[in-house]
């Protein structure tokens, strides 16, 4: 039985109120558990069980049923965080590109626990970033391509139509299939190189790394190796930084578009917050990817609820009738 009186219950009801006008495929009883489990997040900010049971507005025998309400919830298979998300990121990506803006999109990838490692896209608001869509697996190591384009491919379905799109991604990802990816989905994108890459640029090969040693700026039209897949580069090293940005880029390079890559700062942030810096989710001792994927839900809901306070709300525009007159 929920509690209805006290101030996470106060939250839990506004989350709840929220979450039920959104289209999320979540039925009742799974919009009041994630509404209660998201308010309990946002009071202790962390992922100590202790902490959440004590607070979880239910009303229950012992500590266990709260313990196992919450594990019923983060094991249900109709709670699906991609659906859920769906109910969210439209609203916040036509909010960011109104008067015609890039929205800026981040790929990253962070070990949840030993073993378990999520690919994670957000997106760039304000400094800061919001998850738009992510996959846990069980695995160490970076994850490959057929992971990455799983996960872009939902992403993509979830951004509005002819919204302008761009991909910042660190050198991990900094391959040929990616770029390609990009190029089909018309999506602008800023992606790091390895300083190891060959490149077939003007009827010869040549390294990422010669490229940046011997003073090249910028390159177009660089053929990834054994491909037919090229790009442009851009090439940026500032000083009292040990190694160059080599940024490859869909536009003309210059100094300001490698800069642009910058703008994935905004993730590293993010994972701050779901770590050491704000829920400490690498405390989990979750053993199941899904359960992880959903605990990462919570936390995405609560960490909008947190950035959004205090944002100006969208005033949907009325549209008066022709000739008509108050009365």
């Amino acid at each position: 039985m929920r509690i209805l009186k006290g101030g996470v219950a106060h939250v839990s009801g506004v989350i709840e109120e929220d979450l039920r006008d959104r289209e999320t495929r979540l039925h009742k009883a799974h919009i009041e558990g994630i509404a209660d489990l998201t308010a309990t997040v946002l009071a202790c900010w962390n992922f100590n069980s202790g902490d959440w049971i004590s607070i979880l507005p239910r009303k229950t025998g012992d500590e266990k049923s709260k313990e196992r309400y919450i594990s019923r919830l983060l094991s249900n298979p109709l709670i699906k965080p991609f659906y859920v998300m769906r109910g969210f990121i439209p609203e916040i990506a036509e909010m960011l590109t109104e008067q015609g803006q890039t929205l800026v999109l981040m790929l990253d990838q962070s070990k949840i626990r030993e073993g378990f490692e999520c690919l994670m896209v957000s997106l760039r608001l304000a400094e800061r970033a919001l998850p738009v869509g992510w996959i846990v697996v069980e695995t160490q190591g970076p994850l490959g391509f057929d992971v990455q384009k799983e996960l872009l491919d939902h992403v993509k379905t979830l951004l509005p139509e002819g919204v302008s799109i761009l991909l910042s991604a660190d050198r991990f990802y900094g391959t040929s299939a990616l770029i390609e990816w990009c190029k089909k989905a018309r999506w602008h994108y800023r992606i790091r190189l390895k300083s190891n890459l060959i490149l077939n640029y003007k009827g010869r090969d040549i390294t990422t790394g010669e490229e940046a040693s011997q003073n090249y700026t910028s390159l177009e039209k660089a053929y990834f190796n054994r491909t037919n897949v090229f790009t442009n580069i851009g090439i940026l090293h500032e000083e009292g930084h040990k190694e160059p940005w080599i940024i490859a880029m869909d536009c003309i390079p210059s100094q300001y578009k490698v800069l642009d890559y910058g703008m994935r700062w905004g993730i590293e942030c993010l994972f701050s917050d779901f770590k050491s810096r704000g829920f400490s989710i690498t405390t989990t001792h979750l053993k199941h990817t899904d359960r992880i994927e959903r605990l990462i839900l919570i936390l995405t809901i609560a960490l909008y609820w947190a950035v959004s306070t205090g944002m100006k709300p969208r005033i949907p525009k009325t549209r008066s009738k022709k000739n008509s007159t108050d009365l």
